[in-house]
């Protein structure tokens, strides 16, 4: 057959597809299901140009904040309703040709969902990217101490932090070359936004120690039979993930303000060099 003599069918199926998922934005689909149509009526394959344009809505669903899972489910959500209601006249009663029109459509269906997850993985990965650029430059000009202190703030609010509140920060290094992965920070910061109970929380790497910055008039939850101050609390935690070096955790003194951030943060940096320095064996400063 040349084609789909009535495409109009498929906008209804587009718009279930977008129910089954839960009403994801409809433009996702792009030319997604005439490709599929053209695969079932006449069997081509689609176009690296075509193919491209799918990457590129995989991009669009990242950016818009659509699981990659909603994704995948949504083309193939569509894909399983466009076979059910193609249309009788594209239809054959001959098993080999819906054979080959089901083959030619889990064809163009798997290279369709493999290049938007791939779109949508670059995205999510450049996104990360970027965020921790803004990350980093933000931890550098709050611990600095000499950034403008409106926009300080104003850039504080997506990480977290009430710059009006008081912070302590504590530092923490190790015996050696700082290789700590991503997932051992991550997993930092969550025992210490889980034993500080408040999300005004934020752990980073800096110069080859570990940040960690907590709001100072937070009363500590839970039993006190575990650690009562974020030293002592870092210590543990690093001491247990990473059993093979010894840590030393300095903690400054708590401050308020932006600018109190940045002195807490040199009290600890300094304790820290000082006990390095004289050779002593406190592991907590």
């Amino acid at each position: 057959q040349a084609g789909v003599p009535d495409a109009s069918w498929l906008a209804e199926v587009a718009r279930g597809a977008c129910r089954d998922v839960g009403d994801v934005p409809i433009e996702l689909l792009g030319d997604y299901l005439p490709l599929l149509a053209d695969a079932a009526t006449s069997g081509r394959e689609p176009a690296a140009i075509e193919l491209d344009a799918i990457g590129f809505l995989g991009r669009r669903a990242a950016e818009s904040g659509v699981s990659a899972g909603s994704a995948v489910q949504l083309y193939l959500s569509a894909a399983r309703r466009l076979w059910q209601q193609l249309p009788a006249v594209v239809r054959s009663r001959d098993s080999e040709v819906v054979r080959a029109a089901a083959a030619a459509v889990l064809h163009v269906v798997d290279q369709a969902v493999a290049r938007l997850a791939e779109g949508y993985t670059d995205a999510r990965r450049q996104m990360v990217r970027w965020e921790e650029t803004l990350r980093r430059e933000f931890i550098d000009d709050l611990l600095r101490g000499d950034a403008d202190v409106g926009r300080l703030v104003e850039r504080a609010e997506p990480f977290g932090l009430d710059m009006a509140r008081p912070h302590q920060v504590a530092l923490a290094a190790p015996a050696g070359q700082l290789n700590e992965t991503e997932s051992a920070i991550s997993a930092l910061e969550r025992a210490v936004v889980q034993w500080a109970g408040d999300r005004d929380v934020l752990v980073a790497t800096k110069d080859g120690s570990i940040v960690a910055v907590t709001p100072a008039d937070t009363d500590v939850p839970g039993p006190r039979s575990g650690p009562t101050t974020l030293g002592e609390l870092m210590l543990t935690e690093l001491e247990r993930s990473s059993r093979s070096r010894p840590w030393r955790v300095a903690v400054g003194r708590p401050h308020p303000g932006s600018y109190g951030i940045a002195r807490s943060y040199e009290e600890a940096r300094e304790g820290l060099t000082m006990t390095i320095r004289l050779g002593l064996d406190s592991p907590l400063i």
